[in-house]
């Protein structure tokens, strides 16, 4: 299932339907974020293009906890789920939505489940070069080409060339089990 430029009822329809093709599939799962993230209270939320963000309950009813996508997954019984965030911004709300944690907050994967960030819990990442994909997701689809990678090989060239080409300002983090 793939959505762009998604609501908030979008990106709960779509990841639905993710899950069920996992539960009537029982096959391993990928789930690709790219857009606007943040922490709020130390959970991470997921930002549709119709986020609301005038207060912090605001931003927690109109986006999508990344616990509760999780808990999905988990509930799909599937041999093993790849997590993928590029998703750790600045505040996109200027003072009209002030928060005080940067990035996103880090967690531990559950079992069976690689859990992959653009950058370091509580680190913010670049946008890149105007290519139309962040340096992350630039790097990552370079070696995710190369033939017969094993994937925590891929995952750690993605920091090295990432660490390099934002002169160590971020450093993609990887959490599994």
């Amino acid at each position: 299932s793939v959505g762009l430029d998604l609501t908030l009822a979008g990106m709960r329809e779509s990841i639905q339907r993710f899950q069920d093709r996992l539960q009537k599939l029982k096959a391993g799962g990928l789930f690709y974020y790219a857009g606007h993230g943040m922490q709020l209270a130390w959970r991470n939320y997921l930002l549709p293009i119709d986020v609301q963000a005038g207060s912090p309950r605001q931003l927690q009813d109109t986006s999508v906890d990344l616990n509760a996508i999780i808990d999905q997954l988990r509930q799909v019984h599937n041999p093993m789920n790849l997590i993928i965030l590029d998703a750790c911004r600045d505040n996109p709300f200027g003072a009209a939505g002030t928060v005080e944690q940067r990035g996103l907050s880090q967690m531990d994967a559950p079992p069976g489940t690689l859990l992959a960030y653009a950058t370091a819990p509580g680190n913010t990442a670049a946008d890149g070069d105007g290519s139309g994909h962040g340096l992350y997701t630039e790097q990552l689809l370079k070696e995710m080409a190369v033939p017969e990678a094993k994937l925590e090989d891929v995952f750690k060239r993605v920091r090295l060339s990432v660490r390099r080409r934002s002169n160590g300002l971020q450093i993609p983090w990887e959490s599994t089990s």
